[in-house]
């Protein structure tokens, strides 16, 4: 199985907030997205999603793009 892919982010004025993507053994994901109050990380939403692409800038390709697709 594959490591988690996490994005965290500080909004301006408003505390941080991140979203994990954990694949499941029977397919798919679990989206999980926390925020940050008093020291500790708090779910806010969360859902189970069948497919994850993140694209990045980079150097690779023609377009400039990176692309990576989950398992």
């Amino acid at each position: 199985m594959s490591d988690p892919i996490v994005l965290e982010w500080t909004p301006l004025n408003a505390c941080r907030r991140r979203l994990i993507f954990e694949p499941r053994e029977v397919g798919g994901w679990h989206r999980t997205e926390e925020e940050r109050r008093d020291e500790e990380w708090h779910v806010v939403d969360h859902e189970v999603v069948t497919h994850v692409e993140l694209d990045r800038s980079g150097p690779d390709g023609p377009s400039g793009v990176t692309t990576y697709r989950g398992p």
